[in-house]
């Protein structure tokens, strides 16, 4: 029988729902969603392995080419998305929340290019949030110890807070994971505090570039519902892997809406 659908494969663990497949195709499918958290490509050409393989060796993690990493690659996917989002996120109250590399480059750095791309053709831009990761990396001159995320909402609704948090600095410290399964995975913690911030008990958070399922894995300690859509194979299956794990924790919040399972999110 062919497969008509536009994953690969769909898995529902507990409170998430998880796609193999590419955003593009499955976004178009979803039903509209408060909050998004994503960690796409940040355009910095490591999709042919080497600067991952400098930077990871030593970690013992794998480099393998990252899907649209070169410039032209992130600002097409990342731009569709973004086109989606204005479409999925919730008319009155809605939060998405992209992560982007904070230096600069040739031709337009990618958080300058998602700051204003967040602010057109349906979205509008909110804010800027730094993340501190309290050890510089590896590089001359300058050498980052932070990267950023810029935060949108869709045009003509507020931003979407959690009331029960109280306002914070923009400024989020938190050490990078000591031992990463994904080259650019994000500390659980500093995922949790966004996610908690940005939505309510029971909201749906969604990830078009789930990686790892680190987003996944802190929504559901948050007591949120999470879809994921990732594109590789590999990370897929150890997103599964982390999201099944943090599924059977105890929750921090017991949500109030229904499981992804008994609503149509497709």
């Amino acid at each position: 029988m062919t497969n008509t659908t536009p994953w690969q494969e769909r898995r529902v663990i507990g409170d998430a729902v998880l796609y193999l497949g590419d955003a593009l195709d499955i976004m178009p499918m979803l039903d509209p969603v408060p909050v998004i958290v994503s960690d796409p490509p940040y355009g910095n050409s490591n999709h042919d392995g080497d600067y991952n393989a400098k930077l990871n060796a030593h970690r013992g993690i794998e480099s393998k080419p990252i899907a649209n990493d070169d410039a032209d690659g992130m600002r097409r996917v990342v731009d569709a998305t973004l086109t989606e989002a204005a479409r999925l996120l919730d008319r009155e109250a809605s939060a998405c929340c992209y992560f982007c590399s904070g230096g600069g480059g040739s031709g337009a750095p990618m958080f300058a290019w998602l700051a204003n791309r967040m602010d057109s053709d349906g979205m509008a831009f909110f804010h800027s949030v730094i993340w501190d990761k309290l050890n510089p990396g590896l590089g001359l001159r300058y050498r980052r110890r932070h990267e950023m995320m810029m935060v949108g909402m869709r045009k003509g609704s507020r931003i979407r807070w959690n009331p029960a948090v109280k306002p914070m600095a923009n400024i989020l410290q938190a050490s990078a994971p000591a031992n990463r399964v994904h080259p650019n995975q994000k500390p659980e913690g500093l995922l949790q505090r966004i996610v908690e911030a940005h939505s309510l008990p029971g909201d749906v958070v969604l990830d078009p570039f789930m990686g790892s399922g680190a987003t996944g894995v802190a929504a559901l300690r948050e007591g949120r519902r999470f879809i994921g859509i990732e594109l590789d194979p590999d990370h897929f299956a150890t997103a599964c892997r982390r999201i099944e794990n943090a599924s059977r924790e105890p929750r921090l919040v017991i949500p109030a809406a229904p499981a992804p399972e008994q609503q149509s999110l497709i």
